[in-house]
């Protein structure tokens, strides 16, 4: 027997992002099937109808996550990897040491593991060694994770355990020397990422007990949809980790314990058939393998996005991590097949020249006939690219909380050019599709509010800079709350079945504890959630408020 369940509201956001009204969403089971505007009708004011009136707090679509890597999230959660602070190599061993002291838990084998230095915030901005980290632990084998997830610094004893493990092939190019040609502790890319699949190579069932609570905190946070993205794969014997683990999902969704819709992006670099293979075997109503993940670049703080022009000050402008003509090969693959593509681009030759693949792409192969590309990040795009990106249906993937990483310094890497990075307003006015995500762990418990607040003041949560950076690409409240549903629901290919409150979508709605018309901007950021709905079902529900079960 189906019931019919009625929320009100003197404050629902409209399907047009235009403005908030006064009426009700009706849901029946996992469907909305009408929303009404003014009084109810009397069809729906029957005994055998929920009627759940939430006064003056606002309602919204279900908040979509667009990009975020789950695995070292929820390890992160889970304190199995030590958040550490610090403007120095220094500071940051110093810091990580008291934690491990005051710890209770250790992982396996003895590892330590770190995440949270960052060279930018260093004074001075030289790369760290083993050296400091074997001062404080000498004997133990320590890993620090850089705050961008492209690079580690590890201790000798952490060394001596991971190098045996490294793909000959990648070792010159990842592994840096010291004068004496010796590996000095620093660590990037894919072999990078083959010590942590060493590090944290845990069973199913292990991976799901990690994976609950942090997915159950997401929804708090009135997160109905997430999208997990790879992350440069590892070389392993069975072929790659990339950390997608769609069958960590389906053991926690056969359960019962899912509490989200997940859209999986595997590393896209695989055979096809593998891709095909692992979308048939894990596809549920929950969980889609939603397209692929590529990386053409790397990130501006080790000079490794590839640029236009050379960085400041240096005979350099990085390079793709990607032999071009493999990307375009890759492109095109993925056009001929219908799946959407999600590609790492920082650098605006990396930009660029991904458009221009895409473009070729689609003028030979024809447009995707379901599902958008995306591109990823988009820090330095050259304005005479985004007007490319609108003709090619691209959609921006970005991260409102990241210009605040780096608006101190970024001018030091490319000088003027950082004056038109993360052009959010720009986008919105070329009709672009903006899709919020946090890129998570680079930043860590990001709530969609603050994300929100972020797109519209361009401040940190402490309100700095004055004024907001280069705050003529400040976006809206209706902007930045589209950002954070519809255009994320087009990000995953699925706007037509999330990401608005519209009759015929899903029920994935999100109930806010305040009338988000009535607030200041500075107030948005510590809105919190009364309620969250994943397909017709409570996923969240804020203790000692109307029970919407």
């Amino acid at each position: 027997m189906s019931l019919i369940k009625v929320l009100k509201s003197t404050s629902i956001l409209s399907a047009d992002f235009k403005h908030f009204f006064s009426g009700a969403v009706v849901i029946e089971n996992e469907r909305i099937i009408e929303v009404v505007a003014g009084k109810l009708p009397a069809k729906y004011q029957q005994a055998e109808t929920q009627i759940i009136d939430f006064g003056d707090k606002t309602i919204v679509p279900g908040f979509i996550e667009s990009h975020a890597h789950l695995f070292l999230s929820a390890l992160v959660y889970a304190k199995k990897i030590f958040l550490v602070s610090g403007h120095s190599e220094k500071e940051c061993a110093a810091d990580l040491a008291r934690q491990v002291q005051q710890a209770k838990t250790k992982l396996p084998g003895g590892w330590i593991v770190g995440k949270g230095w960052y060279l930018p915030q260093w004074t001075p901005r030289k790369l760290p060694t083993r050296d400091s980290l074997d001062q404080v632990f000498p004997d133990q084998p320590v890993v620090v994770i850089a705050d961008d997830l492209h690079t580690l610094w590890l201790s000798s004893a952490a060394l001596k355990k991971l190098l045996p493990t490294a793909d000959p092939q990648r070792y010159q190019q990842d592994v840096h020397l010291d004068e004496n040609e010796r590996p000095d502790g620093v660590v990037g890319e894919q072999t990078a990422m083959g010590f942590l699949h060493t590090i944290f190579n845990y069973p199913v069932e292990q991976k799901a007990a990690l994976f609950l609570p942090y997915l159950q905190r997401l929804a708090s946070y009135g997160l109905t949809t997430i999208c997990d993205l790879a992350l440069l794969p590892a070389i392993i014997p069975q072929g790659m980790d990339d950390q997608i683990y769609p069958a960590v999902y389906q053991r926690l969704a056969k359960k019962a314990q899912l509490p989200v819709r997940v859209n999986l992006y595997p590393y896209f670099g695989r055979q096809l058939s593998e891709l095909k293979a692992m979308k048939q075997k894990y596809a549920t109503e929950q969980i889609h393998i939603a397209g692929g993940k590529l990386f053409f670049d790397g990130v501006t703080s080790s000079y490794t996005a590839w640029m236009k022009a050379n960085y400041e000050h240096k005979a350099i402008r990085g390079a793709p991590n990607i032999d071009p003509k493999v990307m375009r090969s890759l492109i095109f693959k993925a056009q001929q097949n219908q799946i959407p593509l999600r590609i790492h681009t920082i650098g605006d030759q990396a930009i660029h020249q991904a458009i221009l693949d895409f473009q070729a792409a689609i003028a030979q192969c024809g447009p995707l006939k379901t599902g958008h590309h995306c591109l990823e990040h988009l820090e330095t795009i050259d304005p005479s690219d985004i007007p490319l990106m609108k003709e090619n249906d691209l959609t921006a993937s970005i991260q409102p909380s990241h210009p605040l990483l780096d608006y101190q310094t970024v001018a030091q890497y490319i000088g003027q050019r950082a004056e038109q990075m993360w052009p959010f307003a720009t986008f919105y006015q070329q009709q672009i599709p903006v899709a919020f995500g946090t890129d998570s762990p680079v930043v860590t418990d990001i709530r969609p509010m603050q994300n929100i607040y972020f797109a519209m003041t361009r401040q940190t949560l402490a309100g700095d800079p004055a004024g907001g950076w280069h705050p003529q690409e400040k976006l809206d409240l209706f902007q930045a709350l589209q950002g954070q549903t519809l255009n994320a629901a087009k990000a995953c290919s699925q706007e037509e079945q999330i990401g608005s409150l519209q009759a015929g979508k899903q029920a994935d709605i999100c109930i806010l504890n305040a009338d988000l018309a009535k607030l200041s901007v500075s107030e948005l950021k510590d809105v919190s959630v009364l309620a969250t709905i994943a397909a017709g079902k409570t996923t969240y529900q804020r203790p000692a408020t109307i029970d919407v079960n």
